[in-house]
Formats: C-alpha cells, structure tokens, sequence
C-alpha cells in the first residue's frame, strides 16, 4: 500500500473540511487547470495527453452533475445541469474531434461560474462576519 505524499494528506483533509461552496470552487478551479494543461497539450501535439486532461475534466463536470439538487436548486440547478450537460458535450466533441475550439468554449463557461461562486463565497462570509 502506498503512503500518501503529505501533500495529498493535505489536499484531501482540505476538501473533506471545506464547506460545500468552496467545494465547489476548488472543483470548478480544478477543472479548468486541466482545461489549461489540454490547451498546452494541443499546441505541443500531444494529443494523448490532451485527451487525458478532458477526460479529467469531464470526470468532475459529472461529478458536479450528480451532486446537483433538483428539488432545492430550482431554476438555477435546472440551468447548471445544462450547462454542464452541453460542457461535457462540447468537450467530448473537442476530445474526438482533436480540436481545441470546444476546450476554450467550456474554459470560459467554467471561468464565469467560477466568479459566481465565488462571489457567493464572499457574501456568505459577509453575512456570518456581520
């Protein structure tokens, strides 16, 4: 069995102890880091690494998919789930297509939540900090 790095120790107690929206930042964060990596992945040609990085990505887009709540979330889960519905459709495109146009599409989709929730973040911390 292999002991984890102190690092991974630390990363996981991170996410384990966060609270749900920041969860959601650092997995938004995530996804785009390796949005970025397939950007470079393509322009070096390295196709297969390229396709890899997606297929991380795509992982956490379902992920956040799952964890969607229909029945509380409304409107705004309804709109979210189609928005990672079209990202994990317009990435698998990109993947099989070899093309990079679709990984920036979803980047910038991704950025846009990204600064939303974090703007939620704030307004929580705002809120409890008076």
């Amino acid at each position: 069995m292999a002991i984890a790095s102190p690092y991974e120790q630390y990363k996981t107690t991170t996410i384990l102890t966060c609270s749900p929206v920041e969860r959601v930042i650092l997995l938004y964060k995530r996804s785009i880091e390796l949005l970025d990596k397939s950007i470079e992945e393509f322009d070096a040609e390295n196709f297969l690494e390229f396709s890899e990085n997606i297929k991380k990505a795509c992982k956490i887009i379902e992920y956040l998919l799952s964890v969607l709540d229909m029945e509380k979330g409304g409107e705004i889960a309804k709109n979210l789930s189609d928005i990672y519905d079209f990202s994990l459709f317009t990435l698998t495109a990109s993947n099989t297509g070899k093309n990079k146009d679709g990984v920036l599409r979803v980047r910038h989709i991704l950025v846009g939540l990204l600064e939303a929730w974090e703007a939620i973040r704030e307004y929580e911390q705002n809120r409890v900090n008076g």
